[in-house]
């Protein structure tokens, strides 16, 4: 019997850890993480902590990051660092949730936080709940992303 975990029960444990989405004052679409940064801190350190999302600074060339990634993959760091959030089949840059991301980055100044959102190339990951920077990866990336308005 083989030690390792199938992607569903990983994601199963995973989801045990997320601070609740659905919060009984809420009368908005939006999901409680692009609107309460608590939460989303909360969910974005699960996936830290349990999938390994990173690098912390995606700017710098992390050897190490990304030798565990083209380990945990099977292949090489080159295509593992191809393997982004922003090209993730759980990264969501639909209109409408964009506009909740930038509605709980600076309400008061919609222009400022999509400069903002798009400076950190957020989008919301689906399987953590919560924004996500496109640059950075996680140990639950999915092929044939991001989902968009187009499909």
């Amino acid at each position: 019997m083989s030690d390792k975990k199938s992607i569903d029960q990983l994601l199963s444990e995973y989801s045990t850890h997320l601070v609740a989405q659905e919060t009984p004052e809420s009368n908005t679409e939006c999901p409680p993480a692009t609107q309460d940064i608590s939460i989303n801190l909360a969910n974005r350190q699960v996936c830290v902590n349990k999938a390994n999302y990173g690098p912390a600074n995606p700017e710098l060339n992390n050897p190490e990051f990304w030798q565990q990634k083209a380990d945990l993959f099977k292949t090489t760091i080159d295509e593992a660092k191809t393997m982004r959030c922003s090209n993730c089949a759980a990264f969501i840059i639909k209109d409408k949730m964009m506009k909740c991301i930038e509605k709980g980055i600076c309400e008061e100044d919609m222009n400022e936080a999509a400069k903002i959102a798009s400076l950190a190339n957020l989008g919301y990951c689906e399987l953590f709940d919560f924004k996500c920077a496109g640059s950075r990866t996680c140990d639950a990336w999915l092929t044939n992303g991001p989902l968009t308005d187009k499909g």
